[in-house]
């Protein structure tokens, strides 16, 4: 094993520790830099603790290196010194320092040394040599100074380079934090209630900062909240929530914010901000039924007939409670609305199977709203708005009187090519109180009764007579001969409870060759 030393400005320097004795020719560097980062530093304060790089840029083929800082101790005083990552990239090293901060009475330095260990190839690019961290002692600007600087290669080459120190000014720690911003959600509120109030708290000093900020009602604190570790030059906005339930009702409340003192703050003057009033009222318990709504006036018994109810809340709290929908005095159905919010309304639907009741009667349609707690406006709860005439099932008769195959133009035909379209003109007679919605289809069967299609109409129908043209296609495949058309008209699809209205209705007519 060869061990090397070189002399530089009286530093003794490890440049290399080979394994072997076989030298590689020499290497020139490219131009590279040893710099201080970042450069120029600022710190805010006495007492604190930062840091330094000494960094590498653009080197090719790095395999030692020594370097001096200089720094003014009056200034600064440095406390650690640790190997940067860019040698042991590489592979194993050997790093050493010293750290002097009364090097003579006006310099404080720093000397580090560091060298891959074994016959390997050097470093490449830019990294960091080592690290210094400071405590700052007084306020003023010390100088990085980097002298004495060495760079080389394996074979003891050194490589040439050029140096950029740096600096550090120590200036005066500002601790300030404040209060930039109040406000609240509504400046009048309802005893009970929770109020929201919005405060922005700031850091205008240089120094990160922890603090409470605080919110009150007449002196009488609502809440505190901590701000942990607020950067300098930053604000954050709160969101403080005030239950008024402990407010005697009618009662003027002065809202006001304050930011703790930190330590070294001497400006106290933007640490409180006061919003002004909010009233807490006295709150109201109020429901009423506003409309109430039967479908259709006239319908005939054993029909499904929807009422619509609806209700409003027009007190201050959230309610709940039922709503009642009566045929006279009879009960027809009941539903609980929950948390029905203040000033808002809501429309509620009730079914009403009229199946048994007493027919050829007009029954009054009536909603009434449970009072809720506290409520003692009760004349809004009942509304009674429209009456419902109940007729006989046997008074309801929808016929279809005839099914006619024909034209689109309704016009009779004897038959219809495969292949084409076929349409069918219905009439139906309605024995009926207003309009009704009805389910009408047309099913074909061919020879043999082999179904050849359906189709349907689903919609309202009026009293008296009315006309249908239904169309369907014939099948190209359908067998040539006699076919026979069925007509049906219903309360619904069978599936979902539709029973038929009247007697079904047929026609035959001729499928001819294409």
């Amino acid at each position: 094993m060869k061990i090397t030393f070189k002399k530089t400005f009286g530093i003794a320097l490890v440049v290399t520790i080979l394994i072997s004795l076989h030298f590689r020719p020499p290497v020139t560097g490219a131009l590279a830099k040893i710099s201080v980062e970042p450069h120029i530093s600022k710190v805010w304060g006495n007492g604190e603790v930062f840091t330094v790089d000494i960094t590498v840029t653009d080197i090719t083929n790095l395999y030692g290196w020594e370097v001096t800082l200089y720094y003014d101790p009056s200034i600064l005083n440095g406390t650690s010194v640790s190997e940067g990552y860019f040698l042991k990239s590489a592979g194993e090293t050997y790093f050493n320092s010293t750290l002097d901060d009364n090097s003579n009475a006006t310099t404080g330095r720093v000397k580090a040394f560091g060298s891959l260990i074994g016959e390997i190839p050097g470093v490449n690019g830019t990294g960091v040599l080592f690290t210094v961290a400071f405590y700052t002692v007084r306020l003023g600007i010390s100088p990085l100074d980097l002298e004495d600087t060495i760079l080389v290669d394996i074979n003891s080459n050194k490589i040439v380079h050029t140096i950029v120190s740096g600096g550090v000014q120590v200036v005066e720690a500002v601790h300030d934090v404040a209060l930039e911003g109040l406000s609240v959600s509504s400046d009048i509120v309802v005893n009970g209630q929770t109020l929201a109030i919005y405060v922005t708290a700031a850091n205008l000093g240089n120094k990160t900062e922890t603090f409470q900020v605080s919110t009150y009602y007449n002196e009488t604190v609502i809440s505190e909240e901590t701000v942990s570790e607020l950067s300098p030059k930053t604000d954050i906005v709160l969101t403080f929530l005030w239950d008024t339930g402990p407010v005697i009702p009618n009662a003027t409340c002065v809202i006001k914010a304050e930011a703790s003192q930190v330590p070294e703050e001497t400006n106290l003057e933007n640490n409180a901000l006061v919003y002004g009033t909010v009233v807490v009222v006295q709150g109201t318990h109020d429901i009423a039924i506003i409309d109430v709504k039967p479908a259709l006036d006239e319908v005939y018994e054993g029909e499904v007939l929807n009422i619509y109810v609806i209700a409003v809340n027009n007190g201050n709290y959230t309610e709940t409670f039922n709503v009642t929908v009566y045929r006279d005095d009879i009960v027809i159905s009941r539903q609980n609305v929950v948390n029905l919010t203040y000033g808002s309304m809501l429309e509620l639907t009730f079914s009403w199977d009229t199946e048994g009741v007493e027919s050829n009667r007009t029954y009054m349609i009536k909603a009434v709203a449970s009072a809720v707690e506290e409520e003692t406006s009760l004349e809004n709860n009942v509304l009674t708005d429209g009456n419902v005439t109940v007729y006989p099932q046997g008074l309801l008769s929808i016929v279809i009187v005839e099914v006619v195959p024909c034209d689109q133009f309704g016009q009779p035909v004897t038959g219809f090519l495969r292949g084409t379209m076929a349409s069918f003109k219905l009439t139906l007679n309605c024995t009926l109180f207003g309009a009704k919605n009805i389910l009408l289809t047309i099913n074909i069967y061919g020879i043999g009764g082999n179904p050849l299609g359906v189709v349907s109409f689903h919609g309202p129908v009026a009293s008296g007579i009315t006309t249908f043209i239904l169309g369907m296609p014939i099948p190209s495949t359908a067998i040539i001969g006699d076919a026979t058309v069925y007509a049906n008209v219903l309360s619904d699809w069978p599936h979902l409870g539709g029973t038929p209205y009247g007697p079904e209705r047929s026609a035959t007519f001729e499928i001819t060759r294409t």
